[in-house]
């Protein structure tokens, strides 16, 4: 981290320009959506007009924004900035809105290259069993992945209604993609090994085998994300399931689905012979 903080002293009056405005930052990020007049900005964020204004014009001097016949646009530079800007935003909203979850659990082992993404979770809820609802984060997921058309899912801990739930979203047709650990495809294959042959054979199922523990457990479907994680002690955790409906989260999870996928191997049904 060396290097960042020999750059810090290059752009720091930068960064205090934007960070000490939260007008700035509200109209940097207001105008990705469209450009916008100094009237609608002021409806969307409050405050006066001269306000608005005078937080543009130091905007204007620093070449993040423009003003044209129809508002304020950004520029290429302000584009960027605002981009970066609306992830830290996201970021310590997810942080914030569950931040017991975040910190309880062991995420400092999740690859740097898909916590740097986690920002597009902003928009979730975490769901908690309890003695008084033992069964409501297995409820909340079985709801979601009942009604799936699409299945995507990385796991790295064994469950026993693995088999049976596969062979119902096959038999609605529902495409199933999953990586699983090989130690877990192991267990999975003591139940029934003949059967599972033959669900290999069905064009809608895929399996790859991972030979590192990824470090959480999650399915995508094409309307949720399930995310649950292992505590500090190594234990994976049944009791919390980060659960999103936002296509952003959506996106995440797909990808991490992908970042996986590459690294693992495609299980085929001759490989059970």
């Amino acid at each position: 981290m060396e290097s960042i903080c020999k750059i810090y002293d290059t752009i720091d009056e930068k960064l205090k320009f934007l960070s000490t405005s939260g007008i700035r930052i509200k109209i940097l990020t207001s105008l990705l959506e469209r450009a916008k007049t100094s009237t609608q900005l002021k409806d969307e964020i409050g405050g006066s007009t001269s306000t608005i204004i005078h937080a543009a014009r130091d905007l204007e001097k620093e070449k993040f924004i423009v003003e044209e016949t129809d508002g304020y646009h950004l520029t290429s530079i302000g584009r960027i900035m605002a981009l970066k800007l609306s992830e830290i935003i996201k970021t310590a909203y997810t942080i914030h809105r569950s931040e017991d979850f975040w910190i309880n659990h062991a995420v400092n082992e999740i690859p740097d290259e898909i916590i740097r993404e986690v920002y597009m979770l902003w928009n979730h809820k975490v769901i908690t069993s309890s003695t008084r609802n033992i069964f409501r984060t297995l409820t909340a997921y079985l709801k979601i992945v009942r009604r799936a058309k699409v299945f995507y899912g990385v796991s790295p801990v064994f469950v026993d209604a693995f088999v049976s739930l596969v062979k119902n979203l096959l038999k609605r047709g529902a495409e199933v993609n999953i990586v699983l650990t090989e130690d877990v495809f192991e267990e999975i294959k003591k139940i029934n090994v003949k059967e599972l042959r033959e669900l290999l054979k069905n064009r809608n199922l895929g399996i790859w085998l991972l030979d590192e523990r990824p470090p959480f457990a999650f399915t995508v479907t094409d309307s949720a994300l399930s995310l649950g994680l292992f505590r500090k002690d190594g234990l994976y955790d049944p009791t919390q399931d980060l659960i999103s409906f936002d296509e952003e989260a959506r996106k995440w999870g797909i990808k991490v689905f992908e970042y996986y996928r590459n690294k693992a191997k495609r299980v085929l049904p001759e490989d059970l012979e």
